[in-house]
């Protein structure tokens, strides 16, 4: 029930057995740019947020899942919802290897993800959150659907706050298994 397919991903809760590719992902200084993680800080950075995200999946129903690439098996981030209790709303995050950037992977799952929290979660509102230099992530909230709200303070940065209601919105579009 937790797992969801869409044209070129596989949605799954991660397991220990993601960190070491987890881990080399976050190595890339490129990847972990706009987050508050350091390349030197990936392998403990990855054992300690592996477990938290599978966790969130026994605690809330939903979490961020491992994205593997359904061609070649392998891991490319992670992406799906975050409760986020600084804002008391669900959040829409991603994060991909840089080998797959500017091929549509970020947009395929953040509307996964959106689809999850209307249709299976009956969510009444998601949200989405980045640094105003991270364009790339603010295009794939706006292709997403969500528009730009607010700036906001998360864990002391200023960030561009994006919105979508479930009110009015087209039915989920992705296949579950």
């Amino acid at each position: 029930m937790s797992t969801v397919e869409t044209a070129r991903l596989i949605l799954r809760p991660f397991t220990p057995d993601d960190i070491p590719a987890y881990a080399a992902i976050r190595a890339k200084p490129e990847v972990v740019r706009f987050l508050s993680s350091r390349p030197d800080q990936a392998r403990a950075d990855a054992e300690r947020i592996v477990p938290y995200f599978a966790g969130e999946w026994a605690r809330r129903g939903y979490g961020p899942w491992a994205a593997i690439d359904k061609e070649t098996g392998m891991l490319r981030g992670h992406l799906g919802l975050r409760f986020l209790p600084e804002f008391g709303e669900t959040e829409i995050l991603y994060m991909l290897d840089s080998a797959v950037w500017n091929r549509g992977y970020a947009s395929e799952g953040a509307a996964a993800a959106r689809d999850f929290a209307f249709g299976r979660l009956g969510l009444a509102r998601v949200i989405a959150i980045a640094l105003p230099e991270n364009r790339a992530s603010t295009r794939v909230m706006e292709k997403t659907g969500l528009r730009y709200e607010r700036m906001a303070e998360f864990k002391g940065f200023q960030v561009k706050y994006y919105a979508l209601e479930r009110t009015g919105y087209p039915h989920p579009s992705t296949s579950s298994g």
